[in-house]
């Protein structure tokens, strides 16, 4: 090993700058300045994206300013304009080679442009680009000539946008282009990953193939691994890069938080509402309704679902039931650590190479270790066998450590731990912390914390004199704990349970701090030693008579600072020496009805008690004037609150459910330093006093579901910081405040389901709200003129609205993306305008009965991907829909007064999905050629399949998923199918025969619903894998079963003629029957190793089943 420097150079930065700014442009001002990068900046800003665009030429010094240099360090994405003379400027080459490099530490995303120049002459420095180095040869270093070259070269291999001069490019398409494809990346769905991820690209792109991503039926996979391998990071990773192409997506990652014992799925239930349709107000009471829910909403939207650390064993029902709701093109991936029930992708160690990469960024932050440590390095990945997680934290505490002595010393400790015991680990990292302190903050974190606000947190510890602004950061930068998305504190398993440990390991040695009774233990506190040291108490469900315990048992713990009890638990005894260092109480399902007189601590910053029984706050004596956090959501018995003036460092205020609370004290508006305020679902609140007007630090406001709320007051309009208002639900609210729009920062109003009759015309002032919500508002008619002024709305919906028609100046909400027009029974037309919508992707018009026609110069929607118009009373298409390019989704279903279809729609090269069934259609028009179409989902009348599969059955070689309605007897024998059909569906088959299935091998899924006239299914294709019945009243036999090898399921609904069931499958794992009233009996199934579920309801005349499994399911015997 090189030993001539003993010292590593100090990296410029411990960690990356925050960032500042989601887009920084890179430009030659002379050339595109004031053309084509100040229209995309222009864009960018109306799109609501944070853009950086240096207003100053920069050729006034010799170097790149400070300022401009922490503007790049600080940005998510570059877009770099190479114009024909961006070479010439010696700047322009510095910001390059500078962002380049936070591309290659950093894990940023470069966008190249190439304005008029080909990109082989940035690569190979040809035409202008190599004379502009050859300018500068005169006048700087050949080394800085080099590196300027090495950074030409590199960027033109990626891949970006290519203006030409001979193509007569429209620029505003390609800005529109540039401007969509950073608002994806940019997207709040985005969930948060870690800067420098090594090795994930290859796991990405086989989980894409084993989902076959492009197939149109349902799949599921499950990623595995042992813990701290990145089976979490690797499905955030997959979910980030494809959640835009589904319909709807959401990523969970509390199950388990949310979870109790024997409740589950509920809790993943209630999870998926909030996540998939952002809306805190749905409950789900039981899994039946919580199915029939998802069914109704996604049984036509392609949905990407991902669970985080799901235990497969306990869920796997839900995953069968969840697979067969959802639609066409739907994926389902979850992390887990059981591998046993279904198609697996399993996470592999990283290589050496990989290894060493991850664990030189953390600790030198580069991809490669200077020449001196290399040696020394390699050792440390050797110890850490792969594990991503075990290289960061090894690597992450030797940031910024210079000497060598100090690494040798370090890997001594680390070669006397067993490899790839990973607990010890990560323990040396804890124990090399810097102070007594952030060991502190580490282990209440992984004791108390997890999965709680940050903000929230701070104001604990610093309260306890912890320094969180110098603690917290030290933890993210060791990797021993994680900030999401939603700044909450989040720390792997594996880490947590190493904090656990420490805890223990302090109990043992007699210096106990924090002390877990759970299940099992007893409040025998009394002969516990070392007691009176206790800062941290958690209380769960312990065993203890008539559920009380004794006052006395915490007067012995006067360093109390945290406090959690899990349960119902009375209190007994006085507390008026207890708790003077309390910091926070979370104790759900408190019993007391009011605080006792003598429960005053008077350093408490967060009091967390929701469905508490509490009646009222304090009488007179605040407890603490610390108190930063209120949580007292759904205690139902809460009438009143107390004057607030003793309240003014509450920064979060949650009454959530408080259903009997009548009203605010008048006070409120003292609460100078409230920022959240959640008073939802209080139904007998009637009004918010006038002073709420004072709140002029209020981000958010929740009053969704407060059905006897009347009015807002007037005194609204000064809350000049408000980001968020939430009315939803409030059924009785009549009007908005008429001057609304004084509200500047709003970004999000949701008024669905209230009684307002217009909205105020000072909508318009609001330049900054991106999300609109007005659905279910019965008696809203018209829109205001005004409501085109909102430049940066998205998403609006006034979905089941009594909405008659949209004003002209609707067509003027450019950054338009999402249009919800559901339902509305008085919409009679759009405007003709609406074309203007350049950006607008879906469009949702279904069951609006009174819709008669679309826009005539609908094609010039350009970026429009869906479009559904289910149930309207449209006669014809506009020709111009098939310049709609992109679009990907029609449904036209019930459109009962369409008699046929314009011949430009086969020019949607697009589309893969095309739903059209409805009763009066009798014929198509075909052109004479179509191009190859990449249709994969097909929804057709019986009748007019005939026609689509004899003039269109070469050009459909994607379609895998059919579903044909009305099939007579006719019909049926001349039904031809593509041989790549995976799935189809027969619905109201009248015939008593279905037409041969047996050489579509590809076949997995077969439903047949109304077969009310079949008797006899023809013999089954080989590898199909479920098999649906479901009201085929006619039919008596079943064809041969028993060697279908791969079919897994067989569901039968109101098969109320059929007597018996042939052999089964062997490989079956779940087996449904409903109202199959003349089945006497069932084939054996003892031999049905695999049957995981067994359901029969009301078969009558079932007398004895035969089976041995003991771990098998059976419901509803």
């Amino acid at each position: 090993m090189a030993t001539s420097s003993n010292q590593l150079p100090v990296p410029y930065s411990s960690s990356s700058p925050p960032s500042s700014w989601d887009v920084f442009l890179s430009f030659y001002g002379k050339d595109t300045r004031r053309n084509f990068t100040s229209h995309l900046y222009s864009a960018l800003v109306h799109a609501g994206i944070s853009t950086f665009m240096d207003d100053f030429e920069l050729e006034k010094g010799e170097e790149i300013s400070s300022g401009l240099l922490n503007a790049i360090r600080g940005s998510k994405i570059f877009v770099v304009v190479l114009s024909e003379n961006y070479a010439y400027s010696r700047w322009c080459l510095d910001e390059l080679v500078e962002i380049l490099t936070c591309k290659r530490t950093g894990g940023c995303l470069v966008i190249p442009v190439f304005y008029y120049v080909d990109p082989s002459d940035p690569r190979y420095q040809k035409r202008s680009f190599g004379d502009a180095l050859d300018h500068h040869k005169k006048h700087y270093s050949v080394d800085l000539i080099d590196k300027w070259r090495s950074a030409l070269a590199e960027i033109a291999e990626l891949s970006g946008y290519h203006l030409k001069t001979e193509a007569n490019e429209n620029e505003s398409y390609t800005i529109q282009e540039i401007v969509e494809n950073v608002t994806k990346l940019t997207s709040t769905k985005n969930l948060l990953l870690e800067k420098y991820l090594v090795g994930i690209d290859s796991s990405i792109e086989e989980i894409y193939q084993k989902l076959s991503m492009k197939s149109n039926d349902v799949r599921v996979i499950g990623i595995c691994g042992m813990g701290g391998i990145g089976k979490s990071t690797t499905a955030k990773a997959f979910y980030n890069m494809y959640f835009n192409n589904f319909d709807v997506s959401c990523f969970v990652d509390d199950v388990k938080q949310h979870s109790q014992e024997g409740s589950y799925p509920l809790p993943l239930f209630q999870q998926l509402w909030v996540k998939l349709f952002e809306r805190m107000d749905y409950k789900v009471n039981n899994v039946e309704s919580g199915i029939r829910r998802l069914k109704q909403f996604l049984s036509t939207k392609k949905t990407l679902i991902v669970v985080d650390d799901l235990e497969q064993s306990s869920y796997s029902d839900f995953l069968v039931r969840l697979c067969n709701l959802l639609s066409a093109g739907s994926r389902i991936i979850f992390t887990t650590r059981d591998a046993n029930l279904v198609d697996i992708y399993m996470m592999r160690e990283l290589g050496q190479t990989d290894s060493l990469e991850l664990f030189s960024y953390h600790a030198f932050r580069q991809p490669n270790p200077p020449e001196s440590f290399k040696e020394l390095a390699a050792s440390f990945v050797t110890y850490a066998g792969g594990l991503p997680l075990a290289l960061k934290v090894l690597g992450s505490s030797l940031l910024g450590r210079t000497h060598i002595s100090f690494w040798k010393a370090k890997l001594a400790k680390v070669q006397k731990i067993a490899e790839k015991d990973i607990q010890k680990i990560l323990q040396l990292s804890y124990d090399e912390l810097d102070d007594e302190t952030q060991k502190a903050i580490f282990l209440d974190i992984a004791f108390f914390f997890i999965g709680k606000d940050k903000n929230e947190v701070v104001h604990i510890f610093e309260s306890c004199g912890f320094f969180p602004d110098v603690g917290i950061p030290v933890l993210v930068e060791r990797c021993l704990l994680k900030v999401d998305e939603n700044n909450m504190f989040q720390m792997h398993n594996l880490i947590q349970d190493m904090g656990k440990e420490a805890i223990r390991e302090e109990f043992k040695h007699g210096n106990g701090k924090r002390l877990y009774l759970s299940r099992g233990a007893r409040l025998a506190l009394q002969n516990l030693e070392g007691v009176e040291k206790i800062e941290g108490l958690i209380i769960d469900r312990i065993k203890s008579p008539k559920r009380h315990f004794s006052a006395k048992i915490l007067e012995r713990m006067p360093n109390l600072r945290l406090l959690k009890i899990i349960g119902a638990y009375h209190v007994e005894g006085n507390l008026k020496n207890s708790f003077h260092e309390l910091r926070c109480i979370d104790w759900s399902y408190c019993p007391w009805k009011r605080f006792p007189s003598s429960f005053h601590p008077e350093k408490l910053v967060s009091l967390d008690m929701p469905c508490s029984k509490i009646k009222s706050l304090w009488k007179g004596v605040m407890p603490s004037v610390n108190l930063k956090t209120i949580n007292l959501n759904y205690s139902r018995n809460l009438k009143v609150m107390p004057d607030f003036s003793n309240f003014t460092s509450v920064d979060k205020l949650s009454l959530r459910g408080c259903n009997n609370l009548l009203k605010l004290h008048p006070s409120i508006g003292q609460l100078t330093n409230l920022s959240h305020l959640d008073i939802g679902e209080c139904g007998h609140l009637k009004a918010l006093p006038e002073t709420i007007g004072q709140l002029t630090k209020l981000h958010d406001l929740d009053l969704g579901l407060c059905v006897n709320l009347k009015w807002l007051p007037e005194t609204i309009k000064h809350l000049t910081n408000l980001g968020s208002l939430k009315l939803g639900g409030c059924s009785n609210l009549t009007r908005l405040p008429e001057q609304l729009g004084d509200i500047k920062c709003l970004k999000m109003l949701d008024a669905s389901s209230t009684a307002i009759e217009q909205v105020p015309d000072s909508i318009g002032h609001l330049k900054d709200l991106v999300d609109l919500r007005l659905d279910k508002c019965k008696n809203l008619r018209k829109l205001p003129e005004q409501i085109g002024n909102m430049e940066s709305l998205k998403f609006f919906d006034a979905s089941s609205s009594a909405i008659e028609h949209l004003p002209d100046t609707f067509a003027c909400l450019v950054n338009l993306v999402t249009l919800h027009l559901g339902s509305c029974e008085n919409l009679t037309s759009l405007p003709n305008s609406l074309w203007k919508l350049k950006v607008l992707r879906t469009l949702y018009l279904s069951c609006s009965p009174k819709l008669e026609q679309l826009p005539e110069q609908l094609g010039k929607m350009q970026c429009l991907e869906r479009l559904f118009a289910t149930g309207t009373a449209i006669e014809e298409l506009p020709d111009s829909i098939g310049l709609l390019s992109r679009l990907e989704w029609l449904d036209l279903r019930f459109c009962n007064n369409v008699r046929s279809l314009p011949r430009s729609i086969w020019n949607l090269t697009s589309l893969k999905n095309l739903w059209l069934h409805h009763q009066n259609m009798a014929k198509m028009i075909f052109p004479d050629t179509v191009k190859d179409m990449k249709l994969e989902s097909l929804i057709l009348s019986c009748n007019v399949w005939l026609q689509v599969s004899r003039s269109l059955s070469s050009k459909l070689c994607n379609l895998q998923y059919l579903t044909l309605h009305d099939c007579t007897s006719r019909e049926c024998s001349f039904l031809g199918f593509p041989v790549n059909l995976t799935n189809l569906s027969i619905v109201k088959a009248t015939g008593e025969m279905l037409p041969e299935l047996s050489s579509l091998k590809q076949l997995k899924h077969l439903c047949i619903e109304q077969g009310i006239g079949l008797q006899l299914i023809p013999p089954l294709p080989p590898h199909l894998e479920t098999l649906e019945l479901y009201q085929c009243t006619s039919l008596k036999d079943l064809p041969d079963l028993s060697s279908l090898q791969q079919m897994k399921s067989l569901y039968i609904q109101s098969g109320i003629s059929l007597q018996s069931i042939p052999p089964l499958p062997p490989h079956l794992e779940r087996l449904d029957l409903y109202e199959c009233t003349s089945l006497k009996d069932l084939p054996d199934l003892s031999m049905l190793k695999e049957l995981k579920r067994l359901s029969f309801s009301y078969c009558s005349n079932l007398k004895s089943i035969s089976l041995k499994q003991s771990f098998l399911q059976v419901c509803r015997c």
